[in-house]
């Protein structure tokens, strides 16, 4: 049974612009799926002072185990680092290093949605 996941994507002001997420959103709506699994919404939602706000939905076969989240985040980190396009080598400068090294934190809901904070630091 397919399940839908819903991730909010949050950027530290100090160290992503309002333009590169606005790029990375585009970008990702461009794309039919994330690592095989369907992509349903990409949104840039709101702004604060502190956070740019997204939203990324798409559909898996099952949840996704906390292991794989922290790789599916780092890739999403790769894609808002390097717009336009993602090379082997940009990739793996960025998801070989720790989630705490990227300065990425997570919040896991009880129904399942889960907050990406990315406080950064620019790969």
């Amino acid at each position: 049974m397919a399940i839908k996941q819903t991730w909010h994507v949050l950027f530290y002001t100090k160290e992503f612009t309002a333009e590169q997420v606005h790029t990375f959103v585009d970008d990702l709506q461009k794309e039919p799926n994330f690592g095989g699994l369907p992509i349903d919404q990409v949104s840039f939602d709101y702004t604060t002072k502190e956070m740019l706000y997204t939203t990324f939905i798409f559909t898996a076969p099952q949840p996704i185990e906390k292991a794989m989240q922290h790789e599916m985040a780092k890739y999403l980190y790769a894609r808002v680092v390097h717009p336009g396009g993602l090379d082997t080598k940009q990739y793996y400068e960025v998801v070989n290093q720790s989630s705490q090294d990227l300065g990425i934190e997570y919040f896991n809901y009880p129904d399942g949605t889960l907050d990406i904070m990315l406080w950064g630091k620019q790969a």
